[in-house]
This record gives C-alpha cells, sequence and structure tokens, in this order.
C-alpha cells in the first residue's frame, strides 16, 4: 500500500487510538483523564462518532496530533464515496508542495492538445508499475542528450520495429505517434543514417 493510500484510510478514531497508545495510556478512560475531557464522549469518539471540528482540534493538541490531519480525516469520512479521493493529506501536500505548484503551472501554460496529451501521459503513469515509469524517464532523458546524429539511428530502430505487425501495442502506439516524421532509414556504408 502506498502513503498516500495510508493517509486516505486512517480514520478519526483510528487515528486517536494510535495516540492514544502512543502517549502510553493503557485505556481510553485513563486517557480521558489524563487530557481532562468526558470519558462518555470520548469514548464515543474512539468508538467511531465525529465530533464538531472544534472539539477535534481540541483533541488533537492534548494527543500531541496534527489538527490538520485529524480535521481531513473527519471530513473525508463524512464525504460521500465518490469524494473522498479529494480528500489528501495535508502532510503529503505539504511535503510535494513544490512539485503540486510545478504541475499546476505546467497545467497552466498548456494548449488543449497538449492537455490531452498529458492527461494520456498521467493515465499511462498511473496505471504502470512504477519501475517501468522510472525506466521510460530515463529513455527518455537520455534520448534527449542524444547527439543528433544518434538520435538518427534510434528513430531509425524504431521505424524498424514499427514494421513488425505482430508487435503488441503497436496499433495503438501508431494512433498516438505520427512516426512518419521520424527520419526514414537510409543506408550509408552498411549503416542507418
Amino acid at each position: 500500500m502506498r502513503i498516500a493510500e495510508k493517509a486516505e484510510t486512517k480514520s478519526v478514531s483510528g487515528m486517536i487510538r494510535e495516540a492514544i497508545e502512543k502517549n502510553g495510556y493503557k485505556d481510553v478512560k485513563e486517557c480521558a483523564r489524563g487530557i481532562k475531557v468526558p470519558y462518555d464522549l470520548f469514548n464515543k469518539v474512539v468508538g467511531g462518532h465525529i465530533p464538531k471540528d472544534g472539539q477535534l482540534i481540541d483533541y488533537a493538541k492534548k494527543l500531541k496530533l496534527d489538527s490538520r490531519e485529524l480535521i481531513l480525516a473527519a471530513y473525508r469520512e463524512r464525504a460521500p464515496d465518490d469524494m473522498k479521493r479529494y480528500f489528501n493529506s495535508v502532510r503529503l501536500l505539504d511535503n510535494h508542495k513544490p512539485a503540486v505548484q510545478e504541475v499546476v503551472e505546467i497545467l497552466d501554460d498548456c494548449n488543449a492538445d497538449q492537455l490531452e496529451q498529458l492527461q494520456q501521459v498521467a493515465r499511462l503513469i498511473h496505471k504502470a508499475p512504477r519501475e517501468y515509469c522510472r525506466k521510460a524517464l530515463s529513455l527518455l532523458e537520455l534520448y534527449q542528450q542524444l547527439d543528433p546524429e544518434l538520435m538518427a539511428h534510434l528513430d531509425s530502430l524504431i521505424l524498424l520495429a514499427l514494421r513488425h505487425d505482430k508487435l503488441p501495442g503497436l496499433k495503438a502506439f501508431r494512433s498516438t505517434i505520427d512516426y512518419s516524421k521520424i527520419l526514414r532509414p537510409a543506408r550509408k556504408g552498411g549503416t542507418f543514417a
């Protein structure tokens, strides 16, 4: 399970139970006494009841929890199922703030065609195993650094691969990439140009 998925599935009661344990209390009653809150209400929260935001903030302070995370967990639990994914972890967003900002700036600079292509790439990344994405990114970075002659040679090899009709995913590749723009292979002294 990825970190983002873990943060999304933490419940208010789960977070409070963890905090009770982390703070060294043996049970809910001892914790309620220790943090000076009414046991009956606190026990309901540990059992799954979600109190108002102010009460959650008070519990967060007393249990040394991130109040933003606790409030987000409460809103996530109250939200309809199709909306829960929009309540990401504050900590995750804080940790990725520069990356999120860069993505927003890239999106703002894209035209409709570029946005559609970006969306296709995002879907591929989302579906593909992480290791496959790393390899694809490394290949793309390497390709962009190639000297033009070597790049033309690699383009020629891609054209040769495209001539194999039995290659899986070829139809999708051909519909996505205008491979006619890739340099045509031409033999020069036994090598491709």
